[in-house]
């Protein structure tokens, strides 16, 4: 079942905002396979969007603001994802519709205005049937965007720590005065005789 969906027949040129709290079990039960979970520490998310008919299609933007955890690739404690996007997608009615709305749409007149083609061309593009536009798979997307490649619960995690009774001793990774390996002696000096690479 749809959590944000927009009713097309409330929608006209005028244009209509439309608000969605973005709720702890809806996130659960759509980014649980992305690996993204509500902060239990923070509010709920929201969605905030306007939505416009726009000759045949239905302009709609919005704003998606959520507090989400995921793992740390260093310690596997939370990290905090903070999303706060927007976003802007034009719907127009699936090809696949029924005779009767072929129908009606080829008798409605249309205004065509081809300078605001140009802008139209940036925006994402998407298509809808019957008299709901959703919005679900679209503010998932935004969401799953936001997190990072490589998310971190702080820029100075340390990772997971060795106990010290599993530690190997220092001497199995060379000398720890800061002395170097004599068996590493010419590959220094070979360093030393290339030049700096100079961009």
């Amino acid at each position: 079942m749809s959590e944000f969906a927009l009713q097309v027949q409330d929608i006209d040129e005028n244009g209509k905002s439309f608000s969605f709290p973005l709720s702890p079990a809806w996130v659960e039960a759509t980014l649980a396979d992305a690996n993204l979970h509500a902060d239990p520490a923070a509010p709920p998310g929201s969605i905030q969007v306007h939505a416009q008919k726009n000759g045949n299609e239905y302009l709609v933007e919005g704003r998606v603001q959520a507090s989400l955890t995921t793992d740390c690739v260093r310690c596997l404690g939370a990290a905090k994802v903070p999303v706060d996007t927007k976003f802007a997608t034009l719907f127009s009615r699936s090809a696949n519709t029924g005779p009767r709305e072929h129908a009606r749409r080829a008798d409605e007149t249309f205004d065509s205005r081809e300078d605001e083609n140009e802008d139209e061309d940036d925006l994402s593009r998407e298509e809808f049937s019957g008299h709901e536009i959703v919005l679900d798979d679209l503010v998932r997307e935004y969401l799953v965007l936001e997190a990072p490649m490589q998310p971190l619960c702080s820029a100075d995690c340390q990772g997971i720590l060795v106990p010290e009774h599993v530690r190997p001793p220092e001497d199995v990774f060379g000398p720890s005065d800061g002395k170097v390996d004599p068996r590493l002696a010419p590959l220094l000096r070979l360093r030393d005789k290339v030049p700096p690479n100079k961009e």
